[in-house]
This record gives structure tokens, sequence and C-alpha cells, in this order.
């Protein structure tokens, strides 16, 4: 081979190198992504049976030895405590944030009720786009991902307790996942706890102003006027928002919510722009 022709093959190859090495890098970092994701589902399932197990969620772990520290609501994921593993694909442990309510419950029923007190402002909560409304969580779990630092609304932890999880941009690469108070009511058979006897409660709107709902019998976007009322039948979810095209989601609230809060049994409650309480 002649001298030109070596030059021309040197060439080639670095050519093919330089589109390699990316598209491995790509490759790996994606593998890194989905493997953390699929884990922490895993997460998920192990908080859940851990709830059906001792009828709580366990607290954070604040030292750093994988065990539950009393009294901690934001920290470490207890990874011991749960028995899973410690850290994701880039060798970082992971972050966990739990209400307050759910920590001391003893028995199904009482976790069960807990569930269905927890309010729309409490602790924690996630927006599911960048800057968007929060929705309140049982529990948030939270991987910082390749660049191992947390990102966006989730930085620094756990400051107000309010996370986003949406989709990986060039700043933000955190992965979340959450278990919601619908999910594990259902998962835990809570409604075979449940003692409601109305098959229906009016929801006075008592927030001072004009809200609008949808889900359960509202179908479409629907005005609810300060001081007037909204229905809520069983197993339903009515979402509430602060705009007339539903697009602002404030609050998630259900039936077995409306039955906890209806303390005098008369299948009236209010809502108060924040939560439910008796009427």
């Amino acid at each position: 081979m002649t001298l030109i022709e070596i030059a021309i093959v040197l060439v080639i190859l670095g050519l093919l190198a330089g589109l390699t090495v990316p598209l491995l890098s790509e490759l790996s970092k994606h593998r890194h992504y989905t493997s953390t994701q699929k884990y922490m589902d895993e997460i998920k399932q192990a908080l859940a049976g851990y709830a059906g197990m001792h009828w709580r969620l366990p607290y954070a772990d604040t030292n750093g030895d994988g065990i539950e520290d009393t009294g901690q609501l934001s920290g470490y994921l207890p990874f011991i405590t749960i028995g899973i593993e410690a850290v994701d694909a880039w060798r970082n442990r992971y972050y966990y944030d739990v209400n307050t309510r759910l920590v001391t419950t003893t028995t199904q029923g009482t976790f069960c009720t807990a569930l269905q007190n927890i309010g729309s402002t409490e602790k924690p909560q996630v927006a599911f786009s960048s800057g968007g409304a929060t929705i309140v969580q049982a529990m948030v779990v939270l991987s910082s991902g390749e660049n191992s630092a947390l990102n966006g609304g989730n930085t620094p932890f756990p400051e107000d307790r309010n996370y986003e999880s949406y989709t990986p941009t060039d700043t933000f690469d955190d992965i979340v996942v959450t278990l919601n108070t619908n999910y594990l009511y259902g998962k835990l058979n809570c409604s075979s706890t449940a003692t409601s006897s109305c098959p229906t409660y009016t929801v006075h709107n008592r927030g001072g102003g004009n809200i609008w709902v949808r889900g359960g019998s509202y179908a479409v976007c629907t005005r609810i006027q300060n001081n007037s009322t909204f229905l809520i039948n069983a197993g339903e979810t009515i979402l509430i928002y602060s705009d007339s095209g539903c697009s602002s989601l404030t609050s998630v609230i259900t039936f077995d919510q409306a039955s906890g809060a209806d303390t005098n049994g008369d299948c009236a409650i209010r809502w108060t722009g924040a939560t439910l309480i008796d009427e």
C-alpha cells in the first residue's frame, strides 16, 4: 500500500471512531437511565409491600447507615429497613421524603384513615412539569441522575419539600417515583375498612372564590361558584382547577377522603380551598 492509501485508511478509521465513541456514550447513558428507572419502580413496590406488612411507611435515613431514623421525614432512602439495594446506576444514594401521617400508624384501619385525611397542602408534593402545579404524595424517591446532582425544583433538598418530575433535558436528569394516596389506598385494600353510609357527598365550596371541577359525574370542566356545591359519588375522584379551561390543577379529592372528612355523618363536607373538612 502506498502512503496515500494508508493515510486514507487512517482517516476513515478516525471518522468511524469519532462516530462510534459518542454513540457508545449515549447507549451507556440510556442503559444507566432505564436500569435506574426500572429499579426505582421496584423500590416503589418494596415500599408498598413494607406498608402492607407494617401498616406504616418508614422514616428517612439521615446518618447514612441505611436504617430509618425515627422522626426524620426527609433524607436518604432507608434501604436496609426495606431490604433493597442502596444506590442507582451511577452509584449515588437515593433521596426519600414521606408524609408525616404515614410513619406512626400501626394497623390497616389507622393507615387507611391517615391516607384519607392527607390534605392537599401537605408534603411531600410533586409537579409533573417544570414549574407546574404540585400534587400531594404519600412518598417520593429521587435519583440525582448522571450528573450526580439534583436539578430544577429538586434542589436544594429538601427545602420546601416540593419536587419536580418530567422528561430529561440538558439541564434536568433527575428520576423521580412516587406513591400517591389513591394508589396506596387501592393497593392495600383500604376500601374493605371503609364504613361510609353515604353513597354521595355534597361538597360546599367555602374557599372564598370560584373553582372548576372535572371527573366523576362532571365530564366537562364545570364552574362551582363560591358557597355553591358539587357532588362526589362512591368510587369517584374529582379534580379541582383554578381556571375555566381546567388546565391549572390545584387539588385531587377522592370519595374516601370525603368520607374521612364527614365526622358527623350528614353526607355534607366543605372545600376550604386547601382541604376537606366537615360542614
